[in-house]
Order: C-alpha cells, then structure tokens, then sequence
C-alpha cells in the first residue's frame, strides 16, 4: 500500500475480428473503452487529520491499453490528495490515496468529482467527502510509577509518558499503539543534560574517571533514577521537579551504591497542543544554585534517544524556510558521521520509518542546527539497547543562580502532518531569544607561552545580533575586542552564519607577573544574554 490513489486496470480477452474488408457477413467489434470507480463513494475525515484510504479504479474495456490521467476537483479549499491532481497511470497500475486536512477546512459534506481523460475517452466519478469537527479529549492519569497526559480524537490516540522513578524524563511518546521513544537506561529517552566546556570528558568508565560536571535528567550510570522533589496535575498537563544526579558519581563523593546530586533542580511541565493532538509540548525551567560558572558549550536540551526502526532522519535544509520545500533525508553512520551538524532553518527534524511515520521535533528559539545523529546496534525495541540518538545544537553556559527557559515540541505520527502543525505553531508562537551567541576563540591556544602582545582572535554570530565582546585574564576585564572581521570558513561547518564573524583584540601581556594566568573571552548578544567562552590558559614569560 503506498500513499496515493490506487488505480487498479482489469484487462479484458478480446476477439477482433477484421478490421475493414471483411466481405459478406463481417462485423466490427466494440471499441476499447474503460470504466472508472471509486471505493468507497463517501468517506469522513476530522479537521486537522487524514482520511482512510481511497481506491480509485480503472476497469478495461474491449482492449483498451492506454493510460488515463485523473484529475480531482471539487476539494474545499485547505484539502489536499495524494497523489496530487492531476496523476497519470499506465493500464495495469495501481495505487491508493487519501485526502488530508492540514488546516481548519469548515465542517459540511463536498462533492468531488474525479475525471478520467483516456486519449479522447473521458468518464468521471463523484466522491462525497465529509468533514467533521475535530472533537479532542485530553485527560492525565498515573500508573504505577508512569505519568501519563494521553490526547483522543476519533479513533486516534497519542500519549506521552514519564517516568516519575527517573527524574520524570520522558520515556513515552507514542501514536497509536506505537512507542518511538528508546528507555533502555537513565541515560536515554527524551531528557534534559548540561556539561561544563571547562572540564574534560572521557570514558565515564575509567578507573579512576575522567568525567566532568554533568546532571542528567534521568540518574546516572549505576541507574540510580534522579529524585522526584515535586509532581502535580494542572490542567490537564504534568508538572515535576527534579535535582538530577552526576552521571558519573565516581571521584566526586560517590560510587556505583552512591548517587551524588547536582547543584541544579530542572523543572519541566507537559501540555498538550491545542487543535493538534499529535503534538505535545515540554517547558523546561533549569536552574543553577551553585557559586561556580560552567562554561559555554555543546548542551543536551533534551536529548532525543529513538528506537530502531526509525531510521531515516528528516529535516528541511533549503534556502527558503516555510514554503514547505522539498525535506532532505539522512541516515545515521555511516553515511553520517557522529556529529554531523545539520543546518535545519525551520528549527524541526525527525526520525521517521519508511511509511514516513516517527517522532518530530520542533525547537522554536533555538539555533537552526541539528547534530548528534548517531546509531547504536543491539536489541530493538523500546527497553533494548540498540538505539538512534540526535539533539538540537543548543550551546551555552550556566552561570552562578542562572535560569535558562525552554519550549520543545514533541510530535507524533507522519512527519508531512507533524511539519503543518509546526507551521501552525510558527504563526502562533513568538519564543524569546533565549541563547547567547556561538563562536569560540581560536588563538592563542591552550597552554600557549606569551609575551609582550599577544592577538586575541576567534569568531562569534547570534541569531539576533552581537553587542559586545570582552576579553578578561584571571576573571578581571582586560579590554573589548575589535568584532565583525571576516571569516569565510565559518559558514562552510555553521550555514547562514554571518562571514564578518570573526573578533580580534591585542592583549599586551606585560602588566601580568610571569607565570601561569587564564584567558577568557564574554561575548554578550543584544537580548543581554552572555556566552562564557571555555577559559585559555596562558603562561606568560616576558
């Protein structure tokens, strides 16, 4: 079964008989024709939703062989077909469609008239199609440790679920029966993380660790599930507060029977769309109450983990967001290294199976970056270990008593669906810039011997525009740097970056004693929000 109309050619034996000259007694036989129906003649669909499958159906007659192009009038305007009108078919082809409602289309029955144009036969065929009002029931409930906010319309249900013995991360979203999301441990499923660009990350494992500061949503990696300090039900939503542990508790006061807690409560509270119940929104509130700064780098807001299956990544990648464009597909390694990034203008992408059907991930506010796509082989299924992971490319630091505020979109089902309900969205939803500026400092380089003036130079974009960058030794304000030379190599690896990107200052190393001392580069975005770059240590030695 595909996605479009299905026309179905029934061949017919036929004598001929002679075509001319056939003397005393010849007769010509019936020219070829053919008969054109639909199955079934009437059909309802829900505002917002697809129909059930139509067949449409070509039956020859007396030999006929060509190929018929149909053609579809008469849908109200916001209904489309797949296939789209007008399709051509050869004899003996099939396929099947279906209608869909994108957008609120008024609820009455429509006549559609489908014509078959064969050379100079035609014949047509009418279709009553209704739309009814989309009626949606919402309702959240508990089982066992699960907490579920589950959406009905029709025959149709999506759910969400959390996992209240693992910080509440979200385990379960699922479309009909169907879980896309992995749980193998506390360290997958849909989840908020944070790292520090200051410390060093290797394998966890190790004896003894090399691991920096890294809560995780779900517990660490003995699967000590990370505390539930709060859980509530407003409003037909959910609503937990967790103080996610370390991930690796090892070397910093605990061990595989001892989880260590974070300096950080995250807050997250899940409600579901309105008019699009596929779709499931997450607000994220995290909050810092420890004294250090943790500095700017890659962070997991959420962390997506898929199961096997749904394979096939799908993203918009052109140069004209919001016309809905032809979507890109990609797959994880090999084809796609592990940390990939993938410029996503329209701020979604997804991982689909071949019907097309999977998880889509919508991040309003957030750069237009995806990356991580990674897969994992093992056992499939939602607890097995094998696994496809990606994440929103969402950079920045975590200062001292800093609150950071995020919306994520969760949607399930076909992605076409999930990417108009995202248009949707995007004409309704006006998120605040949120996330500081990217960028990095190139030189000098860690560890670097200085004297007498040194360049300071890296490069820096905003999504909303730049207002200053700062240049600081030991925390303390050495000058503001020179910002916008140019830099043509960062928008080959960050596409739609700006090419006069790049910062350059003169540090004049002299009023520092000799010895070690750290670099630090702030750059500050026109909303005030502040990416702490990762320190440079220096030696100086004038």
């Amino acid at each position: 079964m595909g996605s479009g109309i299905r026309l179905i050619v029934a061949g017919l034996t036929c004598f001929l008989l002679p075509a001319c000259g056939g003397g005393p007694g010849a007769s010509h036989g019936p020219a070829p024709d053919f008969a054109l129906s639909v199955s079934p003649s009437s059909l309802s669909v829900a505002q917002g939703y697809t129909s059930s499958a139509v067949t449409v159906s070509v039956t020859a007659k007396n030999g006929f062989g060509g190929s018929v192009s149909v053609t579809i009038t008469g849908l109200p305007e916001g209904v489309t077909s797949s296939p789209a009108s007008p399709f051509t078919v050869a004899a003996g082809a099939s396929h099947q469609g279906n209608f869909s409602l994108p957008a609120p289309v008024a609820p009455a029955s429509y006549t559609v008239l489908l014509a078959g144009t064969g050379g100079r036969l035609s014949h047509s065929v009418q279709l009553t199609l209704t739309v009814t009002e989309t009626v949606i029931t919402t309702r959240t409930y508990q089982e066992g440790s699960m907490l579920y906010l589950e959406t009905v319309v029709g025959n149709e249900t999506s759910r969400v679920g959390l996992e209240s013995l693992w910080g509440g991360t979200v385990v379960e979203v699922r479309w009909n029966g169907t879980n896309f999301v992995n749980r193998y441990d506390t360290g997958r499923e849909v989840q908020a993380a944070l790292y520090d660009g200051n410390d060093t990350y290797g394998n966890y494992w190790d004896d003894p660790p090399v691991y920096g500061w890294d809560p995780v949503q779900g517990g660490d990696k003995y699967v000590h599930g990370s505390p539930l300090l709060d859980q509530a039900f407003p409003d037909d939503s959910i609503y937990i507060k967790t103080q996610p542990y370390e991930w690796s508790p090892d070397g910093k006061g605990g061990g595989p029977g001892q989880p260590v807690l974070t300096d950080t409560y995250f807050e997250q509270t899940v409600s579901a769309v309105p008019n699009h119940p596929r779709a499931f929104k997450l607000h994220y509130r995290i909050s810092h109450f420890g004294a250090h700064e943790h500095a700017y780098t890659g962070q997991e807001l959420p962390a997506i983990y898929v199961n096997l299956g749904f394979d096939r990544f799908v993203y918009y990648t052109g140069n004209s967001p919001w016309t809905n464009g032809t979507v890109s597909f990609a797959t994880p390694p090999p084809d796609h290294p592990a940390g990939s990034l993938f410029y996503t203008p329209e701020q979604w992408a997804g991982l689909v199976d071949d019907r097309d059907v999977g998880l889509t991930v919508y991040v309003p506010g957030h750069y237009p970056y995806f990356g991580g796509l990674v897969s994992f082989a093992g056992s499939p299924g939602p607890t097995g270990f094998g696994t496809i992971y990606f994440t929103p490319a969402a950079q920045f630091a975590v200062g001292p008593n800093g609150v950071l505020e995020s919306d994520i979109y969760l949607i399930a089902g076909d992605y076409k669906a999930a990417r108009q309900a995202i248009y949707d969205l995007k004409a309704t939803v006006t998120p605040p810039d949120i996330f500081p500026p990217l960028g990095c400092v190139d030189i000098p380089t860690p560890s670097s011997q200085v004297a007498g003036t040194v360049e300071v130079a890296g490069w820096t974009f905003d999504n909303v525009g730049v207002s200053k960058v700062e240049v600081f030794v030991d925390d303390v304000l050495a000058g503001a740097a020179t910002y916008g030379t140019s830099r043509p190599d960062v928008p080959t690896v960050w596409p739609s970056a700006p090419v006069e990107c790049g910062f350059q200052y003169q540090l004049d190393t002299t009023p520092y004693p000799n010895g070690p001392h750290n670099l630090k580069v702030r750059v500050t975005d026109t909303s005030g929000n502040v990416a702490a770059f990762p320190q440079v240590p220096i030696t100086v030695g004038n």
